[in-house]
């Protein structure tokens, strides 16, 4: 049997042992788990190992002619077995859940999905200072005033794949087991919870609020999380920083974490659409970085034109524009140090921009990790009639936080026509809104 039928018939026993695996599990997640804590330790020596300052999160790289000259060397093979053990990982996480992907689509929370932690997360030095001063709990005080049937089934809802928690049980279960487990998974998560409960439900807690109850599910979110986050202030001013606001996106509370790259500045937020320019790419591949985001701030308005049946083709438009050598040899694009990718980004009724959907890294068996290693990401927006524009960019680079990041929100999923087996790496579209590129678009609050 070839060796990758043999891996993938594995990875397929596993998914189907599911929660019975737990121990081989944890061995994949420690696989990964060992890139994180390689970059929180400034990729100390391991025993035996040698310092290399072109080591890629202290992982072993293979050097060749053109991956020294490019000052980025390529991942050995090994990289395909970490987007493996990412998918086994995964797999195993999501074994309670046996839906397949189009069950998902329909069923996945919309962009944003749980956000970071409300003030209150016990998790969080800076949030404590909140329940120092209230001694108060939001999701608690929520919690206890919802109706039983209610707090059963918020307990009883599965973990959806990008989530975090442990999976729960169905079916019926006393009162004091449901809000206990309610309690363990939204307890720092207020946006989480609220995004959670039903329209009669927020009604349920306005009312028990003396909020009006009328208007839609987002507007009751909105209302309540202003009565949660100020329960918690306990009347004491409490700047943004500690207190981030969440912004309604797809009706469900998100919080935009800041940018933590480049991007051009902007005189309005949300960002508009960049008015029509002429392109202008440079005559040769940029020299330096600076050189190529001056070439991606040209990009900003140049019309990419019909994409065709080819969904890569926008993409192709936008690094011509930057004057990248499509070189095809697996490594980033711009001199094997820049990866550039393209996100699809569109501006809700609400006037804020969103993620349509997740972008593909690369293929599994590529070094994918490798391209996230410094990403310029092209936030790609339609301008109607099939055209399309470049909006803004971001320039991130890898660390501790963004290690976190793609240990979480990379999967695998088939990448091709329907019925291929081919399978592609594909980073979510939650991860922009925690690596601050959603910021970028929308603004923020320092």
């Amino acid at each position: 049997m070839h060796r990758d039928e043999r891996r993938d018939r594995r990875l397929g026993d596993l998914g189907d042992r599911g929660a019975h695996e737990r121990p081989c599990r944890d061995r994949q997640l420690r696989a990964i788990d060992r890139i994180v804590h390689d970059d929180q330790h400034g990729g100390a020596r391991r025993p035996g190992a040698t310092f290399d300052a072109e080591r890629i999160a202290d992982r072993p790289v293979q050097h060749d002619a053109r991956g020294g000259r490019a000052g980025q060397l390529g991942e050995l093979p090994l990289e395909t077995r970490r987007i493996v053990a990412i998918e086994a990982a995964l797999v195993l996480d999501r074994a309670v859940d046996r839906w397949r992907a189009g069950d998902e689509r329909d069923q996945e929370e919309p962009h944003g999905g749980k956000a970071s932690p409300s003030p209150g997360s016990r998790g969080d030095p800076e949030a404590a200072i909140c329940d120092y001063r209230s001694g108060v709990n939001a999701v608690v005080h929520l919690v206890s005033r919802l109706p039983v049937a209610a707090v059963r089934r918020l307990a009883a809802l599965r973990v959806l794949r990008f989530d975090t928690g442990e999976p729960t049980l169905r079916g019926a279960r006393e009162l004091g087991e449901a809000t206990a487990q309610v309690h363990a998974r939204w307890g720092g998560d207020l946006c989480g919870l609220l995004n959670a409960l039903s329209r009669g439900e927020l009604a349920e807690l306005a009312r028990a609020f003396a909020l009006p109850p009328l208007g839609r599910s987002p507007e009751l979110r909105e209302r309540l999380w202003d009565a949660g986050a100020a329960l918690e202030r306990g009347g004491a001013a409490i700047s943004h920083a500690l207190q981030p606001r969440p912004v309604l996106l797809g009706g469900h509370l998100v919080i935009q974490q800041p940018p933590r790259g480049l991007h051009p500045p902007s005189p309005q937020w949300p960002r508009a659409i960049p008015a029509a320019v002429r392109a202008a790419p440079p005559a040769d591949e940029p020299e330096t970085i600076d050189e190529l985001l001056a070439a991606a701030d040209r990009a900003l308005g140049v019309r990419l034109g019909r994409r065709g049946r080819d969904k890569g083709a926008w993409g192709n438009r936008a690094a011509a524009l930057l004057g990248i050598v499509e070189r095809g040899d697996g490594e980033p694009d711009w001199r094997g140090d820049v990866e550039v990718k393209t996100v699809p980004v569109a501006l809700e009724a609400s006037g804020r921009w969103r993620i349509v959907e997740d972008p593909a890294i690369a293929m599994l068996g590529e070094p994918a990790l490798a391209k996230l290693q410094r990403t310029l990401w092209l936030a790609r927006s339609d301008v109607g009639a099939g055209d399309a524009t470049i909006v803004t960019w971001y320039l991130l680079d890898w660390d501790a936080h963004i290690a976190r990041l793609a240990h979480r929100y990379l999967h695998t999923r088939p990448k091709g026509p329907a019925g291929t087996e081919a399978r592609g790496v594909y980073l979510s579209k939650r991860f922009f809104a925690d690596a601050g590129l959603l910021a970028t678009l929308n603004g923020w609050t320092p």
